[in-house]
């Protein structure tokens, strides 16, 4: 037997090769289709008509297993963007077969116009990562939006993974929040119109409060004015009669208490729109608590009250504006005495050391609850109000008192241990030291004695009459006018001394009256004194312009008119 018989019997019969090589490859077909179909970790690629088989390393059923329960879709692909692996959720996002995705390019699926957008995110994925908003475009041509994350796989032949996210949720999401956005802007800016509208108003309503007060303040004063100076004239001329001067002494405390509370509501009103400003100088303060007594006494003495004052023997300088801070000595006392049961005790003490001046007014009245004293000082609060008690006022003397001393620079408290034991209201204030000062009081006013002309310049009759018969008991020759141009014309010929107008007269009003009297010979030099009704402090400035030498509000204070034309005198009154 030759070997090549030998070899011949050794090899398999043709039928069992040709059955093995078809089995093979069946094998092979169902293998390459389990690789398309995307059930093992390989892809068959065709490049110039030669098939090759992409493996990816290190994967495991494990690793399939999460890529295919992701939301997004996940792929695998080459530095040119071929696609060597996907999971079904991307082949969904594309509307497409899974075999269909596969060994396709990326850029196939991406709208034509994002195309290089894609390249240059592979671009940028070298050696790294990175992430961009393309549209894939699906197999229905619609266009999904997609967050794509591409990562470098860092192996030698440039592989890269990525992520697409779906972004249609997203995207509604922003519609909706924009459309959320608009209607909300929309209804902000309809209610700023509303709340623009209604501010205008606020402010229009303010506006024509003001102008209330000030007019209401004007017409109080009027008829107020003419009493005070009844009351003034009676004293006079009824001296040793005890029964009237009692009923006259009623008279003048309620309209005092009147003229008070018209003032109060005045500076509430002008503090809350800040038009109020201070005229400071240097002054003693033991002064102003001198004066301050002395306004206060009326109402202390009627409610049978004992006052107790305390200075220091040293004057007790402050800078400060002496009217504003009489007033709040006044309206301390005031409101102490209101709230203390008849008989009762009130202190006033001042004291002054490094820290500054402290002014305390104290008394035994009927206290305040311990829920009271943060509010004391707010706007028309009052303690408890009982029937017997009716001069609780409008509760806004401390609101005055809290807001002139902050515009001095100074604080206000409020103390008080209780209903039944008694207030206690301290004030401080920054003093000034300065040597050689006299504590003496300066000396009492004295009602002029010489006579001399006087012109009184008012639209009110029974003002007009009761201000010229206290001037006559003063002892002035005495002529009076009710309009303006009235009164220049009597000036004319009548040259007086002292003119008293009115500021708020009808037609030419007292600036203008003042204006002429100062540009005409025989009054240019005549002590000319405004009488006010609206209390505007842009009145001083007008005043000053017009030639005003002084400024009094109405009701018109006898001894305060005295004092002016008493210190003309003494310095030498103008003459005609």
């Amino acid at each position: 037997m030759t070997k090549k018989d030998a070899d011949a019997s050794t090899q398999p019969p043709a039928p069992i090769v040709a059955h093995d090589l078809i089995l093979r490859v069946e094998e092979a077909e169902a293998t390459l289709a389990a690789i398309r179909a995307g059930e093992v970790d390989a892809l068959v690629v065709a490049a110039d008509g030669t098939p090759q088989v992409f493996v990816l390393k290190g994967a495991d059923h494990a690793h399939r297993t999460l890529l295919e329960s992701l939301n997004e879709g996940a792929m695998t692909i080459t530095g040119d963007g071929t696609i060597l692996f996907a999971n079904r959720k991307l082949a969904e996002m594309l509307e497409r077969p899974l075999g269909k995705v596969l060994g396709a390019s990326l850029s196939g699926f991406v709208v034509p116009e994002q195309a290089e957008a894609l390249s240059t995110l592979l671009a940028q994925a070298k050696g790294g990562s990175a992430k961009g908003e393309v549209s894939f475009m699906q197999a229905s041509d619609a266009q999904l939006p997609v967050m794509l994350s591409i990562r470098d796989a860092g192996e030698e032949d440039p592989t890269f993974t990525g992520v697409a996210t779906d972004l249609t949720p997203l995207k509604a999401a922003e519609a909706a929040l924009r459309q959320v956005n608009d209607e909300l802007e929309a209804r902000v800016a309809a209610r700023t119109a509303e709340l623009v509208k209604a501010n205008e108003a606020l402010r229009e309503a303010d506006r024509r409060k003001d102008e209330f007060l000030s007019m209401l303040g004007h017409e109080l004063r009027n008829p107020l004015a003419p009493i005070l100076t009844a009351a003034e004239m009676i004293r006079m001329s009824t001296q040793g009669d005890a029964r009237v001067e009692r009923f006259r002494s009623v008279i003048e405390r309620q309209a005092r208490n009147l003229s008070r509370l018209v003032d109060d509501l005045l500076d509430v009103s002008r503090i809350t729109r800040g038009t109020i400003t201070l005229q400071t100088m240097l002054v003693d303060l033991g002064t102003i608590v001198r004066s301050a007594m002395d306004a206060a006494r009326p109402l202390i003495d009627a409610s049978g009250h004992t006052l107790v004052v305390t200075l220091p023997a040293a004057p007790v300088l402050v800078q400060g504006d002496p009217t504003r801070l009489e007033q709040v000595i006044v309206n301390l006392l005031n409101n102490a005495a209101k709230y203390t049961e008849r008989g009762g005790q009130i202190a006033l003490s001042v004291e002054q050391d490094k820290a500054g001046v402290t002014t305390t007014v104290k008394d035994n009245g009927i206290g305040m609850p311990a829920d009271l004293l943060p509010r004391v000082f707010d706007l028309f609060v009052q303690g408890e109000r009982t029937l017997d008690r009716s001069q609780g006022g409008l509760g806004i003397g401390l609101t005055l008192v809290k807001s002139l001393i902050t515009m001095h620079g100074g604080s206000v408290e409020a103390r008080s241990e209780g209903m039944g034991k008694g207030s206690e209201i301290v004030v401080r204030l920054p003093h000034v030291r300065r040597d050689g000062l006299s504590a003496q009081a300066p000396p009492a006013e004295e009602a002029p004695a010489n006579a001399q002309r006087a012109l009184v310049v008012e639209d009110n009759a029974d003002a007009a009459d009761m201000l010229s018969e206290l001037l006559g008991l003063w002892g002035y020759d005495v002529r009076a006018a009710q309009s303006g141009e009235e009164g220049v014309t009597l000036a004319a010929t009548f040259r007086p001394h002292v003119v008293l107008v009115d500021i708020g007269l009808p037609g030419m009003d007292g600036f203008e009256v003042a204006r002429r009297l100062r540009a005409t010979r025989p009054t240019s030099k005549a002590l000319v004194i405004g009488v006010s009704g609206y209390g505007q402090e842009a009145d001083r400035h007008k005043a000053e312009e017009a030639g005003i030498d002084h400024q009094l509000m109405k009701p018109l204070d006898p001894q305060v008119l005295a004092g002016l034309l008493t210190r003309a005198k003494k310095n030498g009154a103008r003459s005609p």
